[in-house]
């Protein structure tokens, strides 16, 4: 069993706590948690397996979530800050991946489409997209009433942006998400005509709270895991 490895980030605003899981390629792949009560330890079974496949990978609590100090208040631009000060503890070598979950969908969309980061694999497991106005919004009842006006997802300018990647994309829906909706993930698909392959990946039967979902259910836990390895490349795995 891999064994993670802390390490504290240091931001002008906060102290992320973050791990790496190390495996004999390096660690060239950071992982997203997503909002609420999620932190970074949801998804540790996942970078397990993906380590055993020889995936090494880091993960962050953003700030206000798990073992991360919470001094001042969050906002999706605060957690795509963190998310590029993550990037890097990466190792510098060869192709680097991203993998955002729910929440840090557009940020990962948004770290990959700035060429400065290096992105060669983009995913998204349930990823949402946001109006551009909610970006720099404070969470809190402004944020919401702003990110629940009908469609208001539409306005995200990671569906303008993605049109200058040149990576490889894997977009992960949960057949039965009834959180994040299912064209958010296809606009992407559409809109990104310059990436070398960009693949929307179902998972029939499967809802929003992926990781406790698969935590409980082997089958699905060992369908996530092959998508992610295959999509961030791993050695001698071939496309789902």
């Amino acid at each position: 069993m891999h064994a993670p490895r802390p390490f504290t980030i240091d931001t002008p605003d906060e102290t992320l706590a973050a791990d790496r899981l190390d495996a004999a390629s390096g660690i060239r792949c950071l992982l997203l948690h997503g909002a609420g009560t999620s932190h970074r330890g949801r998804w540790l079974a996942v970078r397990q397996a993906l380590a055993a496949r020889g995936i090494g990978s880091l993960a962050i609590d953003f700030s206000g979530h798990g073992e991360s100090s919470a001094r001042t208040p969050n906002s999706l631009a605060k957690r795509h800050a963190e998310a590029a000060a993550a990037l890097s503890c990466l190792d510098t070598d060869g192709p680097r991946s991203v993998i955002g979950i729910s929440m840090s969908g557009e940020i990962a969309v948004r770290l990959a489409c700035d060429p400065r980061h290096r992105i060669g694999h983009l995913v998204t497991v349930v990823g949402a997209a946001y109006d551009e106005a909610a970006f720099a919004t404070p969470f809190g009842p402004a944020f919401s009433a702003q990110i629940r006006r009908e469609q208001s997802w539409r306005r995200s300018r990671v569906f303008r942006d993605i049109a200058a990647f040149r990576g490889r994309m894997t977009l992960v829906r949960a057949g039965h998400d009834q959180v994040i909706p299912p064209e958010i993930a296809a606009t992407l698909q559409a809109n990104a005509a310059q990436a070398q392959d960009a693949r929307i990946v179902d998972l029939p039967g499967a809802g929003h709270m992926l990781s406790v979902q698969a935590a409980q259910d082997a089958a699905l836990m060992a369908r996530l895991c092959a998508v992610l390895a295959e999509a961030v490349g791993a050695p001698g795995t071939a496309a789902a």
